[in-house]
């Protein structure tokens, strides 16, 4: 008897045992599809379980957190807290179906960690009495088409952010007896399109209980009407109002003084006093109304200087911008242009004169010896025919000038002797310019000049330049050099900068603007950077993110984000899509400020999301900066170029 009682003792034991190592693993949510009830210890098995299974609920056991990236939810499904919380330290992303979000208990809510909640792309979403936290970046990111539904005592941290109008409602859309949102506070909707009058940003929206955000609030203000929230235009005619109020406080103001000169009979003698006695003869009456009339007077003057100053600045400034863009397509290439000119341009006189056809005249390039002729060439500078250089394309002097090649026989002077061609100028003298003739005979000797700068001798001959001058090392996309070769000649050629040479010379806050978003960008896994002759670009395997390049002496940057998604944003940004090599990054950026570099951590992070783009965590920043050096040492590198 005794040995029955052990041996069921110790079944006893053994199968108390084996419930405790049962129940060890606790699970973290159940799913009920129909009557049968499904538990799992991986939340993300659940998930997968209630998506599967069409209109079945979802219910959490426990709190749990969700680390994967951008996990999708997408299904008709309901999703129960149950009194717990649900932390995501990643998107969850939802496609297809219906999700609905509540919560049984008073207790629990979703928790978001420095990323979005929700990102919908088709997706509707039903909100019943849900709470979710977040507090740097949207609880909800509506891209898709489909609906965002709120009910009940709400609360969402951050906002929603929705693509299109019209896809949040501020109830649980049910055809009867519909459950309207009555939370607490209101509940911020950025829009992310083009607004226009009676856009709805919410539609059935309690009064009070949503603020549009993100739309242009200088030509729109959001109002409640017909039980929706959408905008109205705002009317330019109230500078009609304000005028006719300006008319009536200055109308009034005339009636109280004359009120006043008549009641006291003395027109003639008033009428030439100061304001200040007539206030000493008016009742009580007329004194309140001179002082409101006279306030209104005030206010109205004080806001009409304003305003008119205000909008005069603002012209001016709108004009020095449209000058200066107009400026900036003249980089500094065209100067050497102008110089040259004078000298071709009046090649006009040897189209006029057979004598441009006569080849004797290329061949009096010896003529470069005669000094005096180039101390002569400022004739040449001042010639007004500057601005008629279209000839300097014409002038086929300039293509038979293989006689400049041949520039050692400057030595053989009897060609100067043979300078018949210039006693045949009595030929131009013939020609109307007759006056002129004598400029052009100068002018020949100038006008070997530039064609010695732009002759090929410079690039095969490297050893004939004796001296080079910087003439322009600005920022500029292109500058001039001046160098001198061994016969004396002043050669002037155009350089072309390498965006790294660029970056080179860049002052040191355009060096921290670039280092700070260039970090920012290779702070996400698989994004590479190449440097070519005239920009940085950044790509995803082939996909193109951005672009670094410097226009002017102002560092850019351009994403592949569409222009139009931002246009009523913060962003003050240009669409470049017309430009074939910007066609994949449309979005420009300039960067000017630090308001500007913030802006575009925000729009890379934007890009970064629409790309689904994942952070490195073991990525750590660089440094960029670059260490001055001097224009002779990049052209030495090859990173200056002559064009």
């Amino acid at each position: 008897m005794k040995k029955i009682l052990v041996c069921l003792l110790t079944v006893c034991m053994m199968l108390t045992v084996f419930t405790v190592c049962a129940s060890a693993a606790d699970p973290v949510a159940e799913v009920t599809v129909g009557t049968d009830v499904f538990t799992y210890d991986n939340i993300l098995d659940a998930f997968n379980k209630a998506a599967a299974s069409e209109n079945s609920t979802m219910k959490l056991l426990k709190n749990v957190g969700l680390k994967s990236d951008k996990y999708e939810i997408g299904g008709t499904y309901t999703l129960d807290l149950n009194g717990f919380d649900l932390y995501l330290y990643a998107p969850l992303k939802a496609s297809t179906g219906t999700l609905t979000l509540k919560n049984s208990k008073a207790t629990g809510s979703i928790v978001t960690h420095d990323c979005v909640g929700f990102i919908l792309q088709g997706t509707t979403m039903k909100l019943d009495s849900i709470i979710i936290s977040a507090k740097h970046k949207f609880a909800i990111r509506n891209d898709g088409t489909g609906n965002v539904y709120i009910s009940g005592n709400c609360s969402i941290g951050y906002g929603i952010y929705a693509a299109y109008a019209g896809t949040v409602y501020g109830n649980n859309g049910a055809a009867e007896n519909p459950v309207a949102y009555s939370g607490q506070y209101p509940i911020p909707v950025y829009c992310g399109w083009s607004i226009s009058n009676d856009t709805p940003a919410v539609v059935n929206a309690p009064e009070g209980k949503f603020v549009a955000k993100g739309f242009n609030g200088n030509s729109y203000v959001s109002h409640y009407k017909d039980g929706n929230l959408g905008f109205a235009k705002i009317a330019y005619g109230s500078w009609v109002v304000i005028g006719i109020l300006f008319a009536a406080a200055a109308t009034l103001l005339v009636i109280t003084i004359v009120r006043t000169v008549n009641f006291k009979k003395r027109m003639k003698h008033y009428a030439i006093l100061p304001i200040l006695p007539v206030i000493g003869y008016v009742t009580d009456k007329q004194f309140i109304l001179f002082a409101i009339a006279a306030v209104l007077f005030i206010g109205i003057l004080v806001y009409f200087l304003v305003s008119l100053f205000s909008q005069k600045k603002k012209e001016a400034a709108a004009k020095a911008a449209k000058l200066e863009a107009k400026k900036k397509p003249a980089p500094a290439v065209a100067a050497p242009v102008a110089e040259e000119a004078p000298v071709v341009e009046e090649a006009p006189v040897a189209e006029e004169a057979p004598v441009a056809e006569e080849a004797p005249v290329a061949e009096e390039a010896p003529v470069v010896e005669e000094a005096p002729a180039a101390e002569e060439a400022p004739v040449a500078e001042e010639a007004p025919v500057v601005e008629e250089a279209p000839v300097v394309e014409e002038a086929p002097v300039v293509e038979e000038a293989p006689v400049v090649e041949e520039a050692p026989v400057a030595e053989e002077a009897p060609v100067v002797e043979e300078a018949p061609a210039a006693e045949e100028a009595p030929v131009v003298e013939e020609a109307p310019v007759a006056e002129e003739a004598p400029i052009a005979e100068e002018a020949l000797v100038a006008e070997e000049a530039p064609v010695v700068e732009e002759a090929p001798v410079a690039e095969e001959a490297p050893g004939t330049v004796v001296n080079t001058t910087v003439e322009d090392s600005s920022g500029a996309d292109s500058m001039v050099i001046a160098e001198t070769d061994a016969s004396g000649n002043v050669v002037y050629s155009t350089y072309k900068k390498s965006f790294t040479a660029r970056m080179i010379q860049a002052p040191a806050d355009v060096q921290e603007r670039y280092e700070t978003l260039k970090n920012a960008l290779l702070s996400y896994k698989k994004v590479n950077a190449r440097v070519s002759w005239s920009y940085e670009s950044f790509k995803s395997g082939r996909t193109q993110l951005a672009k670094f390049a410097i226009r002017g002496k102002t560092l850019c940057l351009f994403l592949a984000i569409d222009p139009a998604t931002l246009e009523q944003s913060k962003y003050n940004i240009t669409d470049v899509s017309s430009a074939k090599k910007y066609e994949t990054v449309p979005c420009r950026l300039r960067l000017t400020s630090k308001r500007s570099v913030k802006w575009g951590l925000e729009l890379i992070e934007m890009l970064a999301a629409k790309t689904e783009l994942v952070k490195n965590p073991k990525f750590e920043a660089e440094k960029y900066f670059a260490e001055f050096q001097s224009t002779e040492d990049l052209i030495a590198q090859g990173l200056i170029k002559k064009i």
